[in-house]
């Protein structure tokens, strides 16, 4: 395995960590771990995989923010994310930090998002549309309200 390999998933494996400790100390306090499902849908080619929590009806998605996304240098609070979601963790580098409202998003940073399991579509069409319009995309939206139905970019999978 290449080093880039093995930090991918040293990275991997500290977010998991930090988002079961999360989870586990707020909510399940004892039982069983979170089941990890990858589902593999893309928000402008950032590849987000999400976990479902056991005995919450929450999922955790991950993603890494791309040279080409425009999610980089949009702050936290502007990614504007549905009610009962949020921005959980940022690892940047071998720091990870809970960001607040102000912390800006750079390229190379490992995010971890939490939303109820019946808002995952709803999160992921939000980051997409910041991926592809930056911090504007909901004026994009109001705009031209089919501008992601009609972009290159892969819609999410059903199931």
């Amino acid at each position: 395995m290449s080093d880039n390999g093995i930090l991918e998933v040293a990275v991997s494996a500290g977010m998991i960590c930090a988002a079961i400790g999360f989870a586990v100390g707020l909510a399940i306090g004892r039982g069983r771990q979170p089941r990890w499902a990858e589902k593999g849908s893309f928000v402008h080619k950032v590849s987000i995989g999400f976990a479902t929590l056991d005995r919450m009806d929450a999922v955790l998605l991950r993603f890494e923010v791309e040279e080409d996304s425009r999610l980089a240098g949009v702050e936290i609070g502007e990614l504007r994310m549905p009610p009962g979601s949020a921005v959980s963790l940022v690892t940047r580098g071998p720091v990870a930090l809970v960001p607040e409202e102000r912390t800006t998003l750079r390229v190379g940073d490992q995010v971890l998002a939490v939303a109820a399991r019946g808002q995952v579509g709803e999160v992921e069409d939000r980051l997409r549309s910041v991926s592809l319009h930056g911090r504007l995309a909901g004026w994009y939206e109001r705009l031209d309200p089919g501008t992601a139905a009609e972009t290159h970019l892969p819609q999410r999978r059903a199931g």
